[in-house]
């Protein structure tokens, strides 16, 4: 990501302990990607692909395998070249794309999925020596099964590789070079002896499923996708490449070109070679004997197994040590330690290989195969959602090298590895799920703004797209939410009222709080106590666990630029349409005469107005009881679904909304019962109508009726909004003996019967 100063370069930490890259495009990741693509499922399973489903569906396979790597690649080449990668590959990537929670989450799970592939390349490795071994009897396969030979040959050969590894990238990646010449070897060995033995009746025997499969589709897709999950084997040596943001693309690119025609023409030779049952059942065989020599085959497959173990070997305890150096978890900080020049992740290895050894003893080559596509499925389907946002978002930051993208193939890419993910498995998709979900939410909010990540811009340029949708639309009462603006001198001494409007606004609208404070001083002196405020005003909120925009603007003459604020605070269309303000009791003068200047103004902007009056003795409410004094639709409308709102909020959930009515007589009671029976059944929200016979003042039945009551709702016409002074002179009396009190004047924008 882009940075403008270097107040925003420091707000981004330096990223895990690096050296200067050693290894250039073919030998940092397209030998390393090759290696790992044509490994064990190659030799041990590419028969048993064809043998259960057949060529065609054995090449849809394949192309859907090869589609999600390529799409994942395309997304991994574009975040590669847009950000300065460091050690750490994918998880580095992701971290700094989609910030720690997305980046932590996927790292775990590729790290979790390649400490694991260790002991599937290691299984896949004793499975074809001790095949080659059965040759001579029973006695001997009875005697390696019964001793556990196979699992004491696999541990072996994992310690030998721990050695390897542990010595350094350098020394392991030099030994690739010999193993990619033994693996080219027995590629041409295959080939030719295909050529040699193709047979286009046998082919054409091969086209559809075998009869009495008891593998699916999905299974055997399951069982071959770990052929195609190398791609990250190059990005995951990122901090050992001289230029990672060429290399990758490049090399991980021709890797899968590459592979792509070997896994094509291996496919097609087997059909063409030998019966789809022979080929379920050994063919590993199968391909032995179709090659022109068969020990090339042994050797390949060796070379195969072990390097692509290698190559797990060395990527994922680099992930785990650039999560340790980022310090996203305090039990990961032990494994972010380097150790030599080269900064060389042991505490690492020695983690990855408890993993595999672990596994080794655990399960066998296509349970583990399964387990495995299941991770690296959830990995590339957020590497292409990773890629989907930063695109999608249209960062002006988001300027990638690799042209060939776009975000509707990045999403495909997510959209298909979640889609393979449910058809392989259910229940294994749900785990890793889970487990993806556990880390993201335990990471959620750790190091907040320590990274330049993308859900931000996403988040902004859907912002963007809304709001100008929402000013080409027609409001209408139907779609009408509250935009609440509580405007306030101080909220420190009236919390009660920001605490009420969460209550009516209740997650359905917009809660905006608005600070007006009254400062002489200069205009510097002015904007440093508004820092202040703010950044308080903030505090409480969080505190308070309350959702709500939050301003304070300092002037110094508050009444007198209210009509400028309510003119200028929007954005298109969306502005306030609802003021909300204390009630000043009768000893604060002060308070009283500025509600007497700012309600014409606010009368002058036709908004809704709720004043708020908080008792002065506090007493126990159970939020039990709402009081709705109805006298007509013109502020009934509103009271009524503003009563209702505060229903819907968790504090006042058990709630009953008393719809009150004053008449003088029992015929007027008869008439006014049915006319809320109507409204009430029409305005689809309960209530308890509840009218009262009597020729008191309305101000005594108002108190004897609601003083009990947990919150009342008056109305106030638009003549008392205008002499609001007035209106304090008469009710005084009346609101000292209430509980908390809304008092509510509509414009007649909201419609109850909408």
């Amino acid at each position: 990501m882009s940075t403008d100063s270097p107040q925003s370069e420091t707000t981004i930490p330096s990223g895990p302990v690096i050296t200067q890259g050693r290894f250039g495009t073919f030998g940092g990741v397209f030998t390393p990607c090759v290696l790992t693509i044509l490994g064990v499922i190659m030799f041990m399973r590419t028969g048993t692909v064809v043998g259960e489903s057949g060529i065609w569906r054995a090449l849809l396979i394949l192309l859907m395998a090869k589609s999600i790597t390529t799409l994942t690649t395309m997304s991994l080449s574009a975040i590669a070249t847009n950000t300065d990668v460091r050690t750490g590959g994918v998880y580095f990537m992701i971290s700094r794309t989609l910030g720690p929670d997305f980046g932590g989450a996927i790292g775990i799970m590729l790290f979790i999925s390649q400490a694991i592939s260790i002991a599937f390349y290691v299984i896949g490795f004793s499975e074809a020596l001790f095949a080659i071994l059965a040759a001579q009897g029973p006695d001997a396969t009875l005697f390696y099964t019964t001793y556990k030979i196979p699992q004491i040959v696999s541990t072996l050969t994992i310690v030998t590789l721990f050695g390897v590894t542990f010595k350094g990238a350098d020394v392991a990646l030099k030994a690739q070079y010999l193993i990619l010449a033994v693996l080219l070897l027995s590629v041409v060995s295959f080939t030719v002896g295909g050529i040699l033995h193709f047979s286009t009746t046998t082919f054409n025997a091969n086209m559809g499923t075998r009869p009495g499969s008891q593998l699916d589709f999905w299974i055997v897709f399951a069982i071959f996708f770990p052929a195609a999950t190398g791609i990250t084997a190059g990005a995951n040596m990122s901090g050992d490449l001289k230029n990672p943001g060429i290399s990758i693309p490049r090399g991980t690119i021709l890797a899968i070109a590459f592979t792509a025609a070997i896994y094509v023409l291996l496919l097609v030779l087997m059909a063409g070679y030998t019966n789809q049952n022979a080929l379920a059942a050994d063919p590993f065989g199968s391909l032995k004997n179709m090659s022109i020599f068969g020990p090339l085959i042994i050797a390949g497959v060796f070379a195969a197994t072990l390097s692509s173990a290698l190559g797990s070997f060395l990527g994922a305890p680099r992930i785990l040590q650039a999560m340790g150096q980022d310090k996203l978890l305090p039990p990961l900080e032990y494994f972010g330690v380097g150790h030599g020049p080269e900064n060389e992740p042991h505490r690492a290895t020695v983690l990855s290989f408890i993993i595999a050894v672990a596994i080794i003893w655990a399960g066998g080559l296509n349970a583990v195969a399964q387990v495995i596509s299941m991770f690296f499925l959830i990995a590339y389907g957020m590497i292409n959602f990773s890629a989907f946002v930063e695109g999608r978002a249209g960062n002006p930051s988001f300027r990638p090298r690799f042209k060939v993208f776009g975000w509707p193939a990045a999403l495909i890419g997510a959209l298909g590895s979640a889609y393979a993910m449910v058809k392989i498995n259910e229940t294994y998709a749900f785990i890793s799920m889970v487990i993806a979900a556990a880390v993201y939410f335990g990471l959620k909010g750790r190091a907040q703004g320590k990274w330049d990540d993308a859900k931000r811009g996403y988040i902004f340029s859907r912002t963007r797209e809304n709001l100008l949708l929402l000013e080409s639309t027609q409001a209408d009462a139907k779609n009408w939410r509250p935009a609440l603006m509580v405007i306030t001198e101080d909220f420190e001494l009236e919390r009660p009222l920001i605490l009420s409007a969460s209550w009516v606004e209740s997650g359905r609208g917009i809660l905006s709080i608005l600070e007006l404070r009254h400062n002489d001083g200069s205009a510097e002196e002015r904007f440093r106590e508004r820092d202040v405020r703010l950044e308080k005003l903030r505090r409480l909120l969080k505190k308070d666990n309350i959702i709500a925009f939050s301003d304070s603007v300092i002037l110094d003459d508050p009444p007198k630029h209210l009509d400028t604020i309510l003119q200028s605070y929007s954005i298109g269309s969306l502005r306030p349409n609802t003021i909300m303000i204390a009630f000043p009791p009768p000893d604060q003068v002060e308070k009283r005469q500025t509600l007497v200047e700012i309600m014409p103004v606010v009368a002058a902007f036709r908004l809704n107005v709720i004043i708020y009056r908080e008792p002065v003795a506090r007493f126990e409410s159970k939020r039990r009881t709402i009081d709705l004094w109805w006298a007509g639709q013109n502020n009934g409308s509103l009271m009524a679904i503003f009563s209702y709102l505060v229903t819907t909020h968790d504090d006042w959930s058990n709630a009953e909304i008393r719809l009150m009515r004053i008449v003088k007589t029992i015929e007027e009671k008869a008439e006014a019962e049915l006319e809320l029976s109507r409204l009430v059944l029409a305005a689809r929200i309960q209530m308890h109508i509840n009218i009262i016979i009597s020729e008191k003042p309305v101000t005594d039945i108002i108190t004897e009726s609601s003083a009990n009551s947990d919150l009342v709702i008056l109305g106030l016409s638009k003549r008392d909004l205008t002499n609001i002074g007035e209106f304090f002179e008469r009710n005084d009396e009346l609101l000292s003996t209430l509980p908390r009190t809304m008092i509510i004047h509509s414009a007649g924008d909201a419609d109850l019967l909408a």
